[in-house]
């Protein structure tokens, strides 16, 4: 997608990329801290790490990150992010957090760029600054359309039933658009093993 243009969704979620092999999403008429759950990002209690073996990440730092000015997530290179807002909690509470990170930055490897070898069953761990750890089995993987993620309701619902995790980022498997863009995202669903 060229980077004027966005697609309206029913969620009330735009979901565009920006040249960088990238996840970008904008919450339509709302701005960051306007979401009807509080989120609270600092502290011993805020996530630390993220190590997920099978995408080589070892204890990789992660860090709350909300809208750009102009309304998407958009880590910076080398960056893994929790998404602040959208409705999505801190990464271990009950409810959905959005984890994100490039798997190229202008066709460079980036933080991410295995997570594709990521496969039901595995593991993904938070640490936590007051020293914790929990644990998240991944339950689903799927290469989606970028369309398809914008209706993805194990990413975007309003579940209140499990702590779970969306990692997300471009899928580049299927190739390019002939606008330059990915045409497929990765995401990998985790929920807490409750140990």
């Amino acid at each position: 997608m060229s980077r004027g243009h966005r697609l309206l969704v029913p969620t009330g979620l735009l979901i565009a990329t920006f040249g960088v092999s990238t996840l970008a999403v904008q919450a339509v008429g709302a701005i960051e801290g306007t979401s009807a759950r509080p989120i609270t990002a600092e502290g011993p209690d805020a996530p630390a790490w993220v190590s997920v073996e099978s995408a080589g990440l070892d204890q990789e730092p992660i860090k709350p990150e909300g809208l750009t000015p102009q309304g998407t997530i958009n880590p910076d290179q080398g960056d893994v992010i929790w998404h602040v807002g959208s409705g999505r909690v801190v990464p271990g509470r009950v409810g959905t957090a959005v984890i994100a990170g490039h798997v190229t930055y202008y066709d460079e490897p980036d933080v991410f760029y295995d997570l594709g070898e990521v496969t039901v069953g595995d593991i993904v761990s938070i640490g936590y600054g007051n020293g914790d750890t929990r644990e998240f089995v991944v339950r689903r993987t799927q290469q989606v359309s970028k369309e398809g993620l914008q209706r993805m309701p194990q990413v975007w619902d309003n579940q209140d039933e499990v702590a779970r995790v969306a990692l997300i980022t471009c899928d580049e498997s299927l190739g390019q658009r002939a606008d330059g863009h990915t045409r497929a995202n990765f995401v990998a669903i985790a929920e807490e093993t409750g140990k």
